[in-house]
């Protein structure tokens, strides 16, 4: 495809009214699948609503931990994860250690299986296995059924900042602003992916050969994985917290206004206005729906 820059000079306002989910505390992380949407709050709870009618479910309140002065506080969430009934929960404990948690669905137990040192920042289902990444770059694959590790392997030599999956793919965005691919199953980097970003990764989204990685130098680059061209280069007007993408279009945290841009591979660009602080995240739950977060509210989008 040939490389677009795109100018921003049409605005189109999308006329979509969002459905708005709010809670108790602040949001600092979700994950969903078709049944359920789950929210992880500041303070420590965990609302599971039906995806269907967003009704709550249950709601998961972790232990507290204890800060350096001795004060109970709520455990910090670093990741949710879903898969069939089960919820995978990484969280902070004391001493800047992580638990790891196992939540049935169906019978409401939540279950710890492990407890660390490292500072692992994210963790996510994979086959039977558990994908782990550390801040010090690293990505492992855990089993928790033999409770050992299959590998673990350095990736950049950066500070991780976050990444993307799709299917046995791993995508990697640390402080460099280049997305290092490895593979799941062995743990190896495939490439790096760079050009356009020159800073610090605060998004990232793969689908199949397609990649969105937004900077902190506020510039969001959409690059074909195969062949590591910058396919579409866009400078975003605020810091793109949020950015993801699907077969034909791709959004991204657009202002400081907290309004989200919504582009198709022509040069078409339409603003969605909804949230009321800046975005933790965004993701196509299929080509005409989209999910969008802040701590204040989750917002869904029904596309045209």
């Amino acid at each position: 495809m040939k490389k677009i820059i795109f100018l921003m000079i049409s605005v189109l306002l999308f006329a979509i009214t969002p459905q708005k989910i709010t809670y108790s505390g602040y949001i600092s992380k979700i994950a969903f699948n078709k049944n359920y949407l789950i929210a992880g709050l500041e303070n420590g709870k965990i609302v599971i609503k039906n995806f269907t009618d967003l009704k709550d479910i249950y709601t998961i309140t972790l232990p507290k931990i204890k800060d350096f002065m001795g004060d109970k506080i709520a455990m910090p969430i670093y990741s949710l994860d879903i898969k069939n009934n089960k919820l995978l929960i990484l969280a902070g404990g004391e001493d800047s250690s992580r638990e790891l948690y196992i939540f049935n669905l169906n019978t409401k137990k939540l279950t710890k299986i492990l407890h660390t040192n490292d500072s692992i920042m994210k963790a996510k289902f994979y086959k039977d296995k558990i994908l782990f990444a550390y801040l010090s770059d690293e990505i492992s694959l855990y089993n928790p059924k033999t409770k050992k590790y299959l590998y673990r392997n350095q990736i950049g030599n950066y500070v991780f900042s976050t990444w993307s999956i799709h299917n046995n793919i791993v995508a990697i965005g640390d402080e460099s602003g280049n997305i290092k691919i490895a593979n799941i199953d062995t743990g190896k980097k495939i490439k790096t992916i760079s050009g356009f970003n020159k800073d610090q990764t605060l998004s990232v989204d793969i689908y199949k050969n397609l990649l969105i990685n937004g900077s902190s130098d506020k510039r969001v680059g959409v690059y074909n994985v195969k062949t590591n061209n910058c396919m579409i280069e866009l400078q975003a007007k605020f810091l793109p917290y949020g950015a993801c993408i699907t077969k034909n279009r791709f959004a991204i945290q657009y202002d400081e206004k907290n309004d989200i841009a919504l582009y198709d591979f022509n040069n078409k660009m339409e603003l969605l206005k909804g949230h009321t602080m800046p975005l933790n995240g965004m993701k196509f739950i299929n080509e005409n729906e989209l999910i969008s977060f802040s701590p204040a509210e989750i917002l869904i989008w029904r596309l045209k």
